[in-house]
């Protein structure tokens, strides 16, 4: 198998455990569990398993990243602001809404790196992007309101933490390209959530709040924090060393169509048809963004 081949694999799997994570998340918040304890708690303990398992696969050489200046200081920028942001938002975004919701509006990320790009590389976008950008637009307006103009039909901040997911996942997906060519995914990805859970106590301390851990609130944690996050985000940094962002966007589709079927069924959310049509348009923006123009090398992240 190539590492084009292994990186798409781990692209689809990563979504995958996304997925089925947000509902253990959305039913551990159901249970009583403080949201932002869970976000302290989930980073710290899924960093501290990612750095052990680095460890013994990789032994000192998983403290590379704090040799050199420049690395450590992509490291922290790495850490705070793309992955603290976007597990506290996409935590945030749940307990506010719902799982299929959070997921669908965090997908409106590529739209964000092509105007980000854009206004970067002082270009104007290409058509589909402009095409994209429209659909994207059109699709959480629907999302967000039913079709009812001047209606929301959720919450201030479940749209509010939706949208900074998407933006928090711009950063997740650009920032640690240097540093996982350089010192390899895994290490980085356990760091990354450690330092971040670190700065997370900041905001809400891991002791505070803790819940009583029922075999039921037990298991979910154990899901969530081993598979749904540090197996998970461990896989799609990888992913991101042999394929491009765009194309790992593109098989994350998988994400928000497991997370809206497995919202609709488990907890009987209403989502109507133009729920699902302004889904839809979201998500596939980002197989619009994964066409190659003709005549036109592929750019890495566009």
């Amino acid at each position: 198998m190539s590492k084009h081949q292994k990186g798409l694999l781990l692209a689809m799997a990563g979504p995958v455990f996304w997925g089925l994570n947000s509902i253990a998340v959305k039913i551990l918040l159901e249970l009583g569990i403080n949201s932002e304890w869970f976000a302290t708690f989930r980073l710290l303990t899924a960093g501290v398993l990612i750095l052990i398992f680095a460890y013994f696969t990789e032994g000192s050489a998983i403290f590379k990243p704090f040799h050199h200046r420049q690395s450590l200081i992509q490291l922290l920028v790495f850490s705070i602001v793309g992955m603290l942001s976007i597990q506290y938002a996409y935590i945030m975004a749940i307990h506010f809404g719902n799982a299929a919701t959070a997921t669908v509006l965090q997908f409106t990320n590529p739209i964000m790196i092509v105007i980000f790009l854009a206004l970067a590389h002082r270009r104007w976008p290409r058509h589909q992007d402009v095409i994209s950008i429209f659909m994207a637009v059109i699709g959480t307006f629907l999302l967000a309101t039913h079709g009812h103009i001047g209606e929301l039909a959720m919450s201030n901040l479940a749209l509010a933490w939706g949208l900074i997911t998407a933006v928090a996942t711009v950063f997740y997906t650009l920032l640690p390209q240097k540093l996982i060519d350089e010192f390899g995914a895994v290490s980085i990805s356990g760091w990354a959530m450690f330092i971040a859970g670190i700065f997370a106590n900041f905001i809400h301390p891991a002791w505070q709040n803790v819940p009583t851990f029922t075999p039921k609130i037990s298991s979910l944690l154990i899901f969530s924090i081993v598979l749904g996050t540090a197996f998970a985000y461990m896989i799609f940094i990888q992913s991101l060393a042999w394929i491009s962002p765009t194309t790992a966007s593109t098989l994350g589709a998988i994400e928000p169509l497991i997370a809206t079927i497995l919202t609709v069924v488990l907890f009987h959310v209403d989502f109507g048809w133009i729920d699902f049509l302004g889904a839809l348009l979201i998500i596939s923006t980002v197989f619009i963004q994964a066409l190659k123009p003709k005549n036109q090398l592929e750019n890495k992240f566009t």
